[in-house]
């Protein structure tokens, strides 16, 4: 069968063709290269074997489903969108169940005020990917036409294999996303690292020169500076694997009682620039959490104040408010853009005062994956030039 769309409705083949033609369409959409590769040979091979007046590629979108192609003897409602309790087609998604509808003007299911201005009397939907729809296919005649058990298997049948074509579309996607996380990821990794291993190679050339010339003071000078390159290549190298083992789901949570303000305390004090930050912490505020998550969501929000807080105090603060426990991280920098406030939580982004500092852009979202994975809730507000407060809340009990 040739898939090429045409201006009218054409003759419907033999039962016997009708057999080789679903193997050709089987054939193409085994290597359809996206879903509107998809769309466009369903169009088709629908209409040329049910010989219908018009045949649409419907796809779902959340409380919307989405008309993405057609074929028909004249326009019907290619790339509108309509609320899918509204629609045919949203009906048959949702009760996973084959349409056969004679009159469309007969059917409350139908949206009279949509088919009017259309060829349309009767149809035949059907939806892809039965167990859970994710499109539907639609096969409209002009006049009144009541579709067979027979047309209807064969709609099925191709919906049937374009239900394998999306399928196999969206593993595609997500391997090409994933390859390309992986050579975002090194690539970040490499300039990253390249930093403390410099700083690391220049104290190794400082305490060589020094033992040299038993200079014990620049050697101590110079095992500071390995000291602090060594704990920053540990930490750059921990929140890579953190961010691997968060996204594979490898990390359990291990609770434990924790009292929410020492924990803060102690975290804090282990931070550079920690005698900028000013602690207010309710006394006895315990939760079960697992405590070392629960130092990353605080090391990470604490830090990155420090980083963008343009050498201003940072404020933390401890309370409880019903059943949660409520930490609020808040520093006086140069805010956030609007349009960076849902970016920054997701892996490798980072917000326009972040550029030129160094970081993977994982911290926040390491964060968010720590706090939703105790089933909290982290927030965001900023204002540009007047700083920027996260709000993290945990409940005290799983």
């Amino acid at each position: 069968m040739a898939l090429t769309a045409g201006a009218h409705a054409r003759p419907t083949p033999a039962h016997a063709d009708k057999v080789l033609d679903l193997i050709d369409v089987a054939r193409a959409l085994a290597i359809a290269p996206d879903v509107e590769g998809v769309g466009r040979i369903v169009k088709i091979a629908a209409r040329r074997l049910l010989g219908a007046d018009g045949v649409t590629f419907v796809l779902r979108e959340g409380d919307l489903v989405r008309y993405a192609d057609e074929d028909a003897i004249s326009p019907l409602w290619k790339g509108t969108a309509f609320p899918a309790s509204a629609c045919v087609s949203g009906w048959a998604m949702d009760h996973r169940e084959t349409v056969v509808i004679e009159d469309v003007y007969a059917d409350p299911r139908v949206p009279y005020d949509a088919y009017r201005p259309t060829f349309v009397k009767s149809m035949l939907m059907v939806p892809v990917l039965a167990a859970q729809p994710v499109a539907a296919i639609g096969a409209y005649w002009a006049v009144r036409h009541a579709a067979t058990p027979r047309e209807s298997a064969l709609l099925e049948a191709i919906a049937g294999f374009a239900a394998a074509a999306l399928e196999r579309a969206k593993l595609e996607r997500e391997l090409r996303s994933a390859v390309a996380l992986r050579d975002e990821l090194l690539g970040l990794a490499a300039h990253e690292l390249r930093t403390p291993l410099t700083v690391l190679n220049l104290a190794v050339s400082g305490v060589t020169r020094a033992l040299e010339t038993a200079d014990v003071e620049g050697a101590r000078r110079s095992t500071e500076r390995l000291q602090r390159g060594a704990e920053r290549l540990a930490r750059l190298v921990e929140m890579l694997l953190d961010s691997t083992r968060l996204a594979q789901l490898e990390i359990p949570l291990v609770r434990e009682r924790v009292e929410l303000g020492a924990l803060v305390a102690r975290v804090v004090a282990r931070l550079a620039s920690a005698e900028r930050v000013r602690i207010e912490a309710e006394p006895g505020l315990v939760g079960g959490w697992d405590r070392a998550r629960l130092e990353q969501i605080v090391a990470n929000l604490v830090g990155n104040a420090l980083k963008f807080g343009e050498d201003k105090p940072v404020h933390v603060s401890v309370s409880s408010h019903g059943g949660l426990a409520r930490l609020v991280v808040a520093d006086q920098g140069a805010g956030i853009a609007e349009e960076d406030r849902t970016r920054i939580f997701q892996r490798f982004e980072r917000g326009a005062a972040a550029r030129g500092v160094g970081g993977l852009g994982l911290g926040l979202w390491i964060v968010r994956q720590n706090v939703e994975a105790h089933g909290g809730e982290i927030h965001v507000e900023s204002r540009r030039g007047a700083g920027t407060r996260f709000t993290v809340e945990l409940p005290l009990s799983a």
